[in-house]
């Protein structure tokens, strides 16, 4: 039996992999790491994701069994699989899920147990069910093509790098498959859970979707100054972040530019000239001395935030990543030492661990899973209520986007989240409708966490709290009273969470951290923006170099927020569903960079050896010719054709019989060699119809096409009958605000949640200091004395 040092999360879970999709590969890795059983079946010429290095990661610790779903034997092997399983990921296309009868109803009459998560595109429904579950085809199809048209001044789509909805994709099978074996431990009866490429692209939307939104691009050139992008003497690109007076005064003390301009009129002054005019005095400061020079004047300044603009996966050698542990080296038999990441949750109680290598193709020749099940027994009568973690009660200390947004995912499951704010509410909540994502469906209680009275509502609430997330930086808690061994006292049974910018431990532990940060740190952006940055030793005019630097800080958007916040909410669940297997509590960690190196995982490998990193052309078109932007008659489509079946089907339906059998196209390596004359002969042929009509050819066919010039996202989204029938788009009647058009839940469950709206600061103070047993008097006291707060 192992030891309480061997004992991990997912202990004694069995898992079967089914599909080619690399969010699939992701999740059933991280349950891999934490401690499940994951059995992947692979088609006898093995899973198409072999090709890449980072499957050597993505498959660690896992089986691999052979089954040709095309043929009975191998729907059989799967049927077996499925009887002894407890989850199942499925990674395929609904038409083909269908068509090797692996649906639910199929798998769920062998095993009533059985928690079943699929992943589809755009969903089991719609004209576009059974479009290929390419990244880039949600990118097209979701507008973030067009949305990255800025960095060309609008001109035309920009090939997106992030694989933003893949990770958000993994990030949600992996929430909806803890909740449902939590659940089932509750009622005894597994389900099936679902989300779709299309539910995972609407978490990153924070500026176009909310009401009132204009939805038009922003070409203009209005500097952020708290994020400032500056090139050193040496070549060497920096992202500041300091959002926030105190970091930005620090920040303008140490580059000896203080009382440049105040904090407030960075942010909201009325002329763009006067921002520009800080920049260029900022570019040329900071181009008067090296990066070595630059990190010698910072060394010491806690409230600073600064890192050079990474290439993907180069971050592997950070020195926090390495001190943490998120950036392990790991023997593998075939390609010997590598570097690679750790696993994606902190659980000092349970740690999580890379349980081997990869697995040989068909390594398990037959059989079955090694383990048995040892869930413990339902001990509550099941019910159908609203959400799968309804009942659960979730504190949120946070501000900003990505803490908050982990706990707004938990209100799509059915949790109750009360947002803890101070008196003035969270700073998302000035931005107006923006910030509705990070408040609705919420309760929120404004308090003064410095004063005594109100640490002991707070701690009054975690005494009947199940869960608290918080992200104040290192020390913060511990002065709060709101660190997890103060709060274990009071409640065992907490689950208590930090997700943070760099970690609780290390040599940044204490340095500020935004989105932009882990942007820069993880490499999405230097691999958007690379092709158009001159050589280090370039020299720059000033408009160069200013113009240079917008289109950095244009290429850092949100996305680094949204995945933490992703990573977070899976923490989240995981905690919940290990509380409920144990009895007690446990305190877990997250962290901006560590989220973001997973949705960047593909990159995050090295080894003697690695083939280089695959970056956009210089014209950021794509990746190649069969996974590209091209132009038709009218608009842009981007075709997603990279196999070789896919090539061959393309070839058949465009009618390119020579192209097929031409030996420069022969294999994936000759297109390659040969791209550009591919390319040529391909957009000869796309430009001689219309991007829709090519769309609905192409997918028809079952070939990956989407147009790729609309959006943005909700333009789109919010006007398609399909998406509300499966409610990836809702109306809420109930608001502070009155009613409003959001996105419906990330996870589709038989149990759907009712999702509340945004609610003012404080609005629900008084109610809460009710139920928590303060009488009138107390009450009156607390509002009079300026503890708490609550709507005008």
């Amino acid at each position: 039996m192992a030891s309480h040092q061997d004992e991990r999360i997912a202990d004694g879970i069995r898992v079967l992999e089914l599909g080619s999709s690399a969010s699939v590969a992701v999740a059933a890795m991280v349950l891999a790491d934490h401690g499940a059983e994951v059995i992947v079946c692979e088609p006898p010429g093995g899973n198409p994701l072999r090709a890449l290095p980072a499957f050597r990661m993505w498959a660690r610790g896992k089986q691999s069994t052979l089954a040709n779903l095309a043929e009975p034997t191998g729907r059989a092997r799967v049927g077996e699989l499925a009887a002894q399983a407890d989850v199942v990921l499925v990674g395929l296309k609904p038409a083909s899920v269908e068509r090797f009868g692996l649906d639910y109803e199929a798998l769920s009459a062998t095993n009533a147990e059985l928690v079943y998560c699929s992943l589809s595109g755009f969903g089991r429904h719609g004209p576009y069910r059974d479009a290929p579950v390419y990244d880039g085809i949600i990118s097209a199809r979701g507008g973030r093509m067009r949305d990255f048209s800025v960095l060309l001044g609008g001109e035309r789509p920009v090939y997106t790098v992030a694989p933003v909805a893949s990770h958000a994709a993994a990030m949600l099978l992996l929430q909806g498959t803890f909740a449902a074996l939590r659940e089932r431990m509750r009622s005894g009866r597994g389900q099936h859970v679902e989300t779709s490429l299309a539910q995972a692209l609407g978490l990153y939307d924070l500026l176009a979707w909310p009401p009132g939104s204009t939805m038009e691009l922003d070409l203009g050139d209005r500097p952020h100054l708290a994020y400032s992008v500056a090139r050193t003497s040496d070549g060497v690109w920096l992202q500041f972040a300091q959002n926030g007076k105190a970091l930005f005064e620090d920040f303008l003390r140490v580059l000896e530019l203080d009382g440049l301009i105040d904090y407030e009129e960075s942010i909201a002054a009325a002329d763009p000239e006067t921002l520009r005019r800080a920049r260029a005095r900022i570019l040329q400061r900071v181009a008067e001395r090296s990066w070595a020079a630059w990190q010698r004047a910072f060394e010491g300044e806690r409230n600073l935030s600064v890192e050079p603009f990474h290439l993907p996966g180069e971050a592997l050698s950070h020195p926090q990543l390495v001190h943490l542990g998120d950036s392990l080296e790991l023997m593998d038999p075939e390609i010997g030492s590598t570097r690679q990441l750790g696993p994606i949750v902190d659980v000092p109680e349970l740690p999580g661990r890379p349980s081997g290598p990869a697995p040989a193709l068909g390594s398990l020749a037959r059989g079955g899973f090694r383990s048995a099940r040892h869930l413990k027994t339902p001990e509550v009568a099941a019910h159908a209520g609203s959400g799968l973690l309804e009942g659960v009660t979730v504190l949120e200390l946070a501000t900003w986007v990505a803490t908050p947004f982990a706990a707004s995912l938990l209100t799509e499951l059915g949790a109750r989240v009360i947002k803890i704010e101070p008196l003035a509410g969270d700073p998302m909540r000035r931005t107006g409708p923006i910030g509705f994502k990070f408040v609705q469906g919420k309760q929120s209680i404004a308090l003064d966490l410095k004063r005594p009275e109100g640490r002991e509502i707070v701690h009054r609430l975690v005494d009947r709290a199940d869960a608290l997330v918080h992200n104040y930086r290192p020390g913060v808690p511990e002065r709060l009273g709101i660190d997890f061994a103060t709060l274990r006292e009071r409640n065992p049974r907490l689950v208590h969470l930090y997700n943070g910018g760099y970690g609780s431990t290390g040599p940044k532990a204490s340095s500020p951290a935004f989105h932009v940060t882990g942007g820069a740190v993880c490499g999405s952006v230097r691999a958007q923006a690379d092709p158009f940055l001159p050589p280090v030793d370039a020299a720059l005019s000033a408009g160069e170099a200013a113009r240079l630097a917008r289109l950095l800080e244009r290429a850092n958007e949100f996305n680094p927020d949204v995945n933490s916040a992703a990573a977070a909410a899976v923490a989240l669940v995981m905690g919940l569903f290990a509380r409920e297997r144990r009895g007690r509590g446990l305190e877990l960690e997250t962290r901006m960079m560590l989220s973001n190196a997973y949705m960047m995982s593909a990159d995050f490998i090295d080894h003697a050896g690695r083939p280089a990193r695959r970056l956009p052309d210089a014209n950021l078109l794509g990746l190649g010719p069969l996974y590209r932007l091209y132009q038709a008659r009218e608009g842009w489509i981007f075709l997603a054709a990279p196999s070789q079946r896919d090539f061959e089907r393309l070839c058949d339906v465009l009618a390119l019989g020579p192209l097929r059998e031409d030996p420069r196209f022969r294999d994936a390596a000759s297109r390659d060699r040969y791209g550009e004359i591919l390319a040529q002969q391909l957009g000869a042929v796309f430009v001689a119809r219309d991007a829709e009509s090519w769309e609905a050819t192409l997918t028809e066919r079952g070939i990956g096409c989407a147009r790729a010039d609309q959006g943005p996202y909700p333009r789109w989204l919010f006007a398609q009958d399909w998406a509300r029938e499966q409610e990836f788009v809702v109306d809420i009647e109930d608001s502070a605000v009155g009613p409003y058009t959001r996105y419906g839940p990330s996870i589709s469950t038989a149990r759907p949640a009712s999702l509340g709206g945004a609610w003012r600061v404080g609005e629900q103070t008084r109610t809460i200091l009710a139920e928590l047993g303060y009488d009138e008097s107390s009450v009156a006291s607390l509002f009079e004395t300026g503890v708490v707060t609550e709507p005008d």
